[in-house]
This record gives C-alpha cells, structure tokens and sequence, in this order.
C-alpha cells in the first residue's frame, strides 16, 4: 500500500513511473531522470502514560480526527530527538504535564495507517 501519490521526482522534478524495482519486492515511486527511489516509511508516535498520585492523565482531543474523544499524550517523533524526549515533550505540548520517563510500556504497530506508537509510563513532576 503506497501512502502518498508523488507525480514528480523531489529530486529532479522529472515525472516518477509506479513499479517494483529491481531486487525489490514493493511499489515504489521510481525515477528513470536521475534514478531516484521514493521510499514510503511509518511514521513513529511517542507518548507517555504519565501518572500522579495512582492516577493517569488523560487528554481530550480539541483536533480531528476525533474531536472530543479522550486520549492519553502523544503524537509525531521529530528528527533529532530520541523517542523518550519526543514522549516527554509530546506530553508538555498536548497536557502541559511535565513528567520524568520510568519505563518503556509497549510498542504498538498500526500496519492500516502505517504508523508505530511507542508508549512510555512516566511520572508527573508536578500536579
């Protein structure tokens, strides 16, 4: 399953052709222009589970997809972050909690929407 429907190469701008390349074994996005190979990766989720006083904080979703709804902090990984920092800031950005990590929890792989969660438990530093 390809995610997104490139037209032009990012590389040169030449028009990209939908096929398996050689030793391969999946659709790519391939340039014949410049040679460039378009590869489509999951995105990684991070978040925390973050705790005080035996009880978890949870967050109601302002945003779609799912207005309203209640979930626990995370959201996308940047680049030059670890997957513990990208947790806690995550958690600073959508609850304002600031928490110290414990432990990993678990890993979650979402192949429908090629996303990979990966959820800490952590501690609140402050109410």
């Amino acid at each position: 399953m390809m995610t997104a429907n490139f037209k032009f190469c990012p590389v040169c701008g030449s028009s990209v052709t939908h096929e398996i390349p050689e030793d391969d074994d999946r659709l790519r996005h391939v340039c014949h222009s410049c040679g460039n190979i378009q590869y489509q990766n999951p995105k990684v989720v991070v978040g925390c589970i973050p705790e005080w006083e035996m009880r978890i904080l949870f967050c109601r979703r302002d945003i779609e997809p799912q207005t309203g709804l209640w979930t626990l902090p995370a959201g996308f990984m940047e680049n030059n972050e670890t997957a513990a920092a990208g947790a806690v800031r995550e958690t600073w950005e959508e609850a304002k909690a600031k928490v110290r990590i414990v432990a990993p929890y678990r890993l979650y792989d979402l192949p429908f929407v090629n996303q990979v969660y990966f959820m800490f438990r952590a501690q609140m530093t402050e109410p």
